[in-house]
């Protein structure tokens, strides 16, 4: 049995948690604006530039490990549609108004915004009460044709997962080369919604045997994809292109980081029980500290200020949003103990 299909019969993987708590950083550090993630792009010192590019490609990951490791969890599982329409869909749905009642409160509060019932249900309908939350609704979305994902992804042969694999990677590749090169998108229109492709590439790489059952010789690929990849972006970056102008190279990154912490887990590291017990704990925590994290930021934005002048902008941000991690950790686990929110979180 497979490290994958053991965490399923006992509700936690280790490795996808491992993957969440990466997602959440890389999200943070693409929140830090010219602190961290756009200094690149108003820099004038060549080291700021090039640490900020790498960690803005890096970063790029995030959400999509957030979708991939989704599509792992949740295709798979056999739920009745009572219980995604009547448990799962409202819960998501209430975390969503819930925080953008809190975030709306904020902004009246600190922002000084006109507190109106009409413009506060105007702001949640048109996605404007909090950038970030657009994830919220996206994700809402997936879970209304989750029932139908399921049903097409469950029933897929080996060799259909083969060639979907080979469809969603294949088209996104010459869909940019064809934007790159000639300034309009793939001649067929193949294409998938950024989160569905995500979300069913995470399922592929659990039950595509192909994806799988690679060895040595599939680290030894994964690396050198992801090397190849952040290469091209970087070089691409530094000619003052839009990074989201090669997302295909995103997916790949994607794809070969998911892999080698897939690969990482199934070494004797985490067999340790108290680097076991904090990577679940701190995975458990992740899509609170997601909702949360922009007030910890500026809560705590005073240590890459101090920092920044001694060590650099771009490992002040490390350390500034290490100290946001673990305080978020701290708040969250907190929150799980209150009746209405341990069931949202």
């Amino acid at each position: 049995m497979s490290d994958y299909e053991a965490g399923q019969s006992r509700g936690k993987i280790v490795y996808l948690e491992v993957c969440r708590i990466i997602a959440v950083f890389c999200i943070m550090y693409q929140h830090t604006g010219g602190r961290g993630a756009d200094a690149w792009v108003y820099t004038e010192s060549a080291w700021v530039c090039a640490s900020s590019l790498i960690g803005t490609i890096i970063s790029s990951i995030g959400v999509p490990l957030f979708w991939m490791v989704s599509g792992a969890l949740l295709l798979p599982k056999r739920e009745s549609w009572r219980n995604v329409y009547g448990k799962r869909i409202p819960r998501f749905a209430g975390v969503l108004i819930l925080f953008s009642v809190i975030r709306y409160f904020y902004l009246c509060t600190v922002e000084e915004w006109d507190g109106h019932v009409g413009e506060f249900f105007w702001r949640f309908y048109t996605q404007e009460i909090f950038l970030p939350y657009w994830f919220l609704y996206e994700y809402l979305g997936v879970l209304f044709v989750l029932p139908f994902l399921r049903k097409m992804m469950q029933n897929l042969t080996e060799q259909e997962e083969r060639m979907l694999v080979v469809l969603v990677t294949g088209w996104n590749i010459l869909n940019d080369i064809s934007h790159t090169y000639l300034g309009v998108g793939f001649v067929f229109n193949l294409h998938f919604q950024s989160s569905v492709s995500y979300f069913i590439l995470g399922y592929l790489m659990e039950n595509c045997r192909m994806l799988r059952q690679r060895g040595k010789d599939g680290v030894r690929f994964d690396i050198g994809l992801a090397v190849f990849t952040m290469a091209v972006l970087y070089r691409w970056g530094c000619g003052q292109h839009g990074l989201e102008e090669l997302g295909s190279l995103t997916m790949l990154l994607t794809i070969a980081v998911y892999d080698l912490i897939r690969c990482v887990s199934e070494k004797s590291i985490w067999n340790n029980t108290v680097l076991h017990r904090l990577i679940l704990w701190c995975g458990s925590n992740v899509f609170g500290i997601y909702l949360i994290e922009d007030y910890l930021r500026n809560a705590t934005a005073f240590i890459w200020e101090r920092s920044a002048p001694y060590i650099g902008a771009v490992p002040a941000c490390g350390v500034w949003l290490l100290a946001v991690f673990l305080l978020g950790n701290v708040l969250v686990s907190g929150l799980h103990r209150l009746p209405v929110l341990s069931k949202m979180l």
